[in-house]
Order: structure tokens, then C-alpha cells, then sequence
């Protein structure tokens, strides 16, 4: 398989991604998958699938959009997307970059997700968000 035909399957399944279809992460990635993001960094599909578990458990409405890609030649591939969903009662979104690593048979070696979690998570809670957000303004002067 090539890498636009892998990625192409690996991406219309993340965007189509609910709870009942965490069973099939396997078909895409392999056993010992590495995945990090700003909060986890694991090797396994089980772990993988856990990681998305929690996300459906703790975000309502969950949608995921790849907005633009690009790819190498070899095993290599980038994405921009964004993530939109409710936590709590607000909505919220995410945009990040992930980086792929393909093996030769078109299964995901390596899942590295891009994103800020201070602008984009922690600046929403009541007590920390406040205060990085003014920490943010002293730093750009």
C-alpha cells in the first residue's frame, strides 16, 4: 500500500471515530504503536485506544476534521486538524498538527499530536485559567 492510500484510510477512520468503532484502531495501527500528545506518551494500540476512550468519556459531541495534509515520499506524513466538542457545558475546540510514521505494509508506527494545552485547555478552568492568561499577557509585554 502506499502512504496516500494509508493515510487516506487512517484519516477518513479518525474523522468518522466514535466509542464502537475503538475495536478497529488495530486495522490502522500496529501492536506497538507509539503515541504522544501534550498529556500521554504510550506504546501499544490498547493504550492508544484507551487514550480516545477517555476523550469520548469526557467530551460530548466529539468531532475531528483534518483541514490540510502532506506527505513524503517514503513514511512520512503531517496534518492540521481540529478537534470541536462540548466539555462540560462549553463548547470547545482544539486545533493541533500530527505527525505519522508509516510502516511498509500502511499500519501507523508512530502517532505524534501537536498542540497547545495552555491556550487551548488549561486557560478554560476557573482557578488556573485566569492566571495564564495573565501570565501570557506579562510575557508579551
Amino acid at each position: 500500500m502506499n502512504l496516500g492510500e494509508a493515510f487516506a484510510q487512517y484519516r477518513t477512520y479518525l474523522e468518522r471515530l466514535t466509542p464502537d468503532q475503538l475495536p478497529d484502531l488495530g486495522n490502522y495501527v500496529t501492536k506497538d504503536v507509539h503515541f504522544s500528545d501534550p498529556f500521554h506518551d504510550n506504546v501499544g494500540v490498547t493504550e492508544m485506544s484507551a487514550i480516545f476512550r477517555r476523550l469520548f468519556n469526557q467530551v460530548n459531541d466529539v468531532v475531528f476534521t483534518v483541514l490540510d495534509h502532506g506527505t513524503d515520499s517514503n513514511s512520512v506524513c503531517f496534518f492540521r486538524w481540529e478537534l470541536t466538542g462540548k466539555l462540560g457545558p462549553k463548547d470547545w475546540k482544539v486545533e493541533g498538527v500530527t505527525h505519522l510514521t508509516f510502516r511498509s505494509d500502511g499500519k501507523v508506527m508512530g502517532h505524534r499530536e501537536y498542540w497547545d494545552a495552555a491556550s487551548q485547555l488549561y486557560e478554560r478552568f476557573p482557578v488556573i485559567g485566569p492566571l495564564l492568561r495573565y501570565c501570557r499577557r506579562r510575557i508579551a509585554g
